[in-house]
């Protein structure tokens, strides 16, 4: 062959060669950069598991349920088993609560654990039941005030109540409350001020009364039994979760059937009951859909 036919021949091969290369390169790069769409994509339409955490929004100042300063909480600890037992990772995000509704809108939270049906966000996937129940009652020393009638009593008295209960407890109770002198609403719970005489009434939760009182006073289980609590603030409020996507809703509710299947959800209870005299009152609705032990208790807050 002559040299000038070898060299054409070579450079064609060579040309044939690079433009396969070429090709290869392009399909590869091509691949690379789906591939990275999809990850920034994946965030906001992420399924359950994997290894990015659910981020659960969580109000950020209602001991013993949520406790930002331990990691914990009864809410805390039942939604991390919940959880774990889907092979999901839990990331809490403490947040106050008019925050949350933002928060789950804007993929800042995957989770809003305080929702209602009346006031959730479009686009907002809520659980299938309430999860968290709140009734709150008046607490006083029974020697002090051994009955209550109504909102008309409480208003002649000194009352110590939670940070926005006016907002919280409806236009009756905010209504009596405003002509009180002797009203105020507190961030922490002043528990033992009722023993002290401070205060004559003090408006909670009552698991949330107890866990102060059981940091603010030695013998708190002694002095329980000089409580009286007067149920005049009617119907407790609950509340759903809501999700942002329906596969999230989907493996939380799977997690908290196998808790209550596995044990696992009494044995969180009892911990906080041990320490905190922490009752189920909080999960009270979650106990009428898996396990109503207490038939009548579950008529009256669901009315059928």
């Amino acid at each position: 062959m002559a040299l000038g036919s070898c060299y054409i021949h070579v450079g064609a091969r060579m040309r044939d060669i690079l433009q396969a290369v070429g090709r290869a390169w392009a399909a590869a790069l091509c691949a690379a950069a789906c591939l990275g769409h999809a990850a920034a994509a994946a965030p906001a339409n992420a399924a359950p598991g994997g290894d990015r955490p659910i981020r659960i929004g969580l109000q950020n100042a209602i001991a013993p349920f949520v406790m930002p300063g331990h990691q914990s909480g009864m809410l805390v600890d039942v939604m991390r088993a919940a959880l774990a037992s889907q092979r999901v990772r839990a990331e809490f995000i403490y947040l106050p609560h008019v925050r949350m509704e933002q928060a789950l809108r804007d993929g800042t939270a995957d989770i809003s654990t305080s929702a209602k049906p009346e006031t959730s966000g479009p686009g907002a996937v809520l659980s299938r039941w309430p999860v968290t129940y709140f009734r709150n009652v008046a607490i006083a020393v029974r020697a002090r005030v051994p009955a209550l009638s109504g909102l008309d009593d409480l208003a002649r008295l000194r009352v110590t109540a939670f940070r926005r209960a006016h907002e919280v407890l409806g236009p009756a109770y905010r209504a009596a409350m405003a002509g009180n002198p002797n009203y105020r609403e507190a961030e922490a719970m002043p528990s033992a001020s009722l023993f002290i005489e401070r205060t004559d009434v003090i408006v909670s939760q009552r698991d949330i009364f107890h866990y102060y009182l059981s940091r603010q006073m030695p013998d708190w289980r002694a002095r329980q039994r000089e409580l009286v609590y007067h149920d005049v603030l009617g119907p407790g409020n609950m509340y759903w979760m809501a999700f942002r996507t329906e596969a999230q809703r989907d493996m939380f509710e799977r997690g908290l059937a196998a808790i209550y299947a596995s044990g696992e959800i009494d044995r969180i209870i009892e911990r906080y009951r041990d320490e905190h005299g922490t009752t189920r009152d909080f999960f009270l609705a979650l106990d009428c859909h898996f396990r109503p032990a207490h038939p009548k208790a579950c008529r009256e807050l669901t009315g059928r």
